[in-house]
């Protein structure tokens, strides 16, 4: 007589970090109460029994305002910010840009708009010789280096195998997080319909090598065929890392502020280990990224429609002969709500994951959210990784134990399901990150550009059947912020904490 045991494999211990408040109130909520608490306490002890309950009926007003949240786990003040800034910047024009000669911009060129105008790229080589190029941020002090990746997938892999890989990946991140200057990992998957210029170019270039060597006139026009009737709308997919340092003091000695030269003398010595780490992880063959790449790369995806031309210029081995001060579009616009971003002549909108995938996370689980579409010119999947060194993880770890059991424990109230899963995983996370598993917090951006903005409501609909297929991935749009998640969602390593107009704090008490 035999047994079968099926096993689930859940990869991470994923928790929501969130600051717990009293009776199911947030945290701001319940500070809010405390302090009309105190007034209503004071005003009763002057004998002004109105005041107090003023004071009573303001408190509960707000917390109560505070704590209401949307169907996407906005709260009011969130959205009342984000409405006011965007007309604030309607009105001063800031929500549409120009570029060019006829532009505001003072050397008349075509940057990259908003949050990357002001980027500057570094070249460099590193230890073996290999070419490479840093993308240096002045206001916010952080250099990202660029891993261009090729991954087979995990059709031939079997259970085992995939198993290493992702401890291997665990592994990655909790090296990561011990490096002092890493701020950010991002993993950029973009899918595109193939231009088409590429297979003709090949079978072009393997006619003119065979030369005078007789070849089957049935081959020839075999291949003719599949150049003609088989190269159209044929997917496309790149994927690259990008690993932003920071060149700010910080951990008191252990990191002290850097130039931009000096974070690329700093960074040389330690790509040629990540790369052997990427290449142990999956990502197959791994090379980093040159100046023309990531150049070339930005700007298909603000001009989509001139990726045929940069193909073709490419292939003919010149180049595009494009520099980074000429990437962005020629002009571009964000609508508020609904949102999008105009740029170049089409349109892009964007999403952001607000609550941990409610699911089991297996290896798949992201497969039909990051696969090709036809439907969309270009569609980007972002995953930010954000490694916590080991000292910063043991305190979060206790911070979210410590909310976890507040949450569950509070007397004359029954904890939820919810809640008590919470303090499941957290208990959990205390005992891996004492045996040595780091702590990375994640968030997922997804951008997706189609030719008009009527396409957007289907798109909308099959980004989020995709995200709730395999994992439940809550999606939400980012109304009002479009041009800003487009940005974030390139994988150029800007870092969202680091530019987000509500502090991490703030919003784990909201």
């Amino acid at each position: 007589m035999s047994t079968e045991q099926t096993i689930v494999r859940q990869y991470g211990n994923i928790a929501e970090d969130r600051t717990a408040g009293l009776m199911g109130f947030s945290m701001a909520s319940t500070v809010v109460l405390g302090a009309g608490a105190v007034g209503v306490f004071i005003a009763i002890m002057a004998s002004q029994i109105w005041v107090a309950v003023g004071i009573a009926l303001v408190a509960f007003i707000a917390a109560t305002i505070l704590g209401s949240k949307d169907r996407h786990g906005r709260s009011k003040p969130e959205r009342w910010l984000a409405r006011s800034m965007h007309a604030k910047a309607k009105k001063v024009g800031k929500t549409v840009y120009k570029s060019g000669p006829v532009s505001q911009i003072p050397d008349g060129s075509f940057r990259a708009p908003g949050l990357l105008a002001a980027t500057e790229l570094i070249d460099f080589q590193d230890l073996f010789g290999n070419e490479g190029v840093m993308l240096w941020h002045p206001k916010l002090r952080t250099g990202t280096v660029f891993f261009s990746t090729n991954s087979s997938g995990l059709g031939l892999l079997d259970q085992d195998r995939v198993n290493r890989l992702v401890g291997s990946w665990a592994a990655f991140q909790r090296d990561a997080g011990s490096n002092a200057r890493v701020e950010q990992i991002a993993v950029t998957t973009q899918s595109t319909t193939d231009p088409g210029e590429r297979l003709p170019d090949a079978i072009a270039v393997a006619r003119q090598q065979a030369g005078s060597h007789e070849v089957p006139a049935f081959a020839r026009q075999v291949m003719d065929d599949v150049v003609n009737n088989l190269n159209l709308d044929v997917p496309k997919l790149e994927q690259w890392v990008a690993l932003t340092f920071s060149g700010k003091a910080n951990d008191g000695d252990r990191a002290p502020e850097r130039s931009a030269e000096e974070l690329v003398a700093d960074v040389k010595s330690l790509l040629q280990g990540f790369k052997e780490e990427l290449e142990d992880v999956g990502a197959g063959s791994v090379s980093l990224m040159r100046a023309a790449d990531l150049t070339d790369q930005t700007y298909v995806a603000f001009n989509p429609h001139a990726a045929a031309a940069v193909e073709r210029a490419r292939l003919s081995g010149d180049g595009t002969g494009l520099g980074w001060h000429e990437v962005g579009p020629s002009a571009a616009r964000t609508i508020g709500y609904p949102g999008r971003y105009d740029h170049a002549g089409v349109t892009s909108k964007s999403w952001q994951m607000f609550r941990p995938p409610a699911g089991t996370f297996r290896e798949n689980a992201l497969v039909a959210l990051l696969g090709p579409d036809a439907s969309m010119l270009q569609k980007r999947v972002t995953v930010f990784y954000r490694p916590q060194p080991p000292e910063k993880s043991a305190q979060q770890v206790a911070q979210a134990l410590t909310n976890a059991q507040f949450a569950t424990n509070q007397k004359g109230r029954r904890p939820t399901s919810s809640q008590i899963i919470a303090l499941e995983k957290a208990r959990k996370a205390e005992r891996e990150q004492a045996e040595g598993a780091a702590l990375v917090r994640f968030a997922i951006g997804v951008t997706a550009t189609v030719e008009s903005p009527e396409q957007l409501q289907a798109v909308e609909a099959k980004i989020m059947r995709n995200a709730a297929t395999g994992i439940q991935i809550r999606m939400r749009s980012c109304d009002y912020n479009d041009d800003a998640a487009f940005s974030f969602n390139l994988g150029l390593g800007l870092v969202p904490e680091h530019l987000a107009t509500i502090s991490s704090d703030v919003r784990k008490a909201l």
